[in-house]
């Protein structure tokens, strides 16, 4: 693994470059250096007035470049023992988010799973296509229900009617009307078939006349 590809493996484990951590730590430690001093320079200006404050403020100068320069070097060998050692991710070692990375696919394996993904890919095309042709269905029977239900209420309001009409057997009824009707026409048939036929015709009408008188 290269330095790069490293320090990124790190930042992923991380969250941080390493980099950043150790600058942040340095620059921390030289400001409280810098506040301490200040707040040692005040209080000797303030305890010993007689000295000029030119000669304490290059007094408290000296000692932070002289603690500079021994911090520096104490940090270098701290940064480098934290970069090398600490914010470092050993090559051997996988995070747990690139473990399905070990597992490789050969070329002929690759090519099952695609088979295997056309294969659901058309299941789930069959079943769209399924589900459509069932929600129309679904909607056909709910136009024919609707159907059978105004139906209902009509053969419910014949039933309203011929009972306020006391007509209890409707069914016998419309049987018998029916079949009244149908010798009706038969009687009608016969008389445009035989037109010229003066007496033939005059028996039918005396038939037909009959049958009306029964009828109603």
């Amino acid at each position: 693994m290269g330095e790069f590809q490293a320090v990124e493996y790190a930042v992923q484990h991380f969250g941080f470059t390493p980099q950043s951590f150790t600058d942040g730590v340095f620059n921390v430690m030289v400001d409280n250096l810098h506040d301490t001093m200040n707040a040692a320079e005040q209080y000797l200006m303030s305890r010993y007035r007689d000295v000029p404050k030119e000669e304490v403020k290059a007094g408290t100068q000296q000692i932070i470049l002289k603690f500079l320069q021994a911090f520096q070097k104490a940090f270098d060998k701290l940064e480098s023992y934290l970069l090398s050692n600490l914010f470092q991710v050993p090559d051997n070692v996988l995070l747990p988010e690139d473990k399905v990375q070990m597992e490789q696919y050969t070329p002929e394996e690759e090519a099952q799973l695609d088979d295997e993904l056309d294969v659901l890919r058309k299941k789930i095309r069959n079943a769209v296509y399924v589900n459509t042709c069932l929600k129309q269905e679904l909607e056909d029977l709910g136009k024919v229900q609707q159907q059978m239900e105004r139906l209902l209420m009509q053969v419910a309001e014949i039933e309203r009617t011929c009972s306020d009409a006391h007509v209890h057997e409707l069914k016998e009824a419309i049987v018998f009307r029916s079949s009244k009707v149908t010798a009706l026409i038969d009687v009608v048939m016969s008389i445009m078939a035989h037109g010229g036929d003066t007496e033939h015709t005059q028996d039918q009408l005396t038939d037909l006349e009959k049958k009306l008188s029964r009828f109603s």
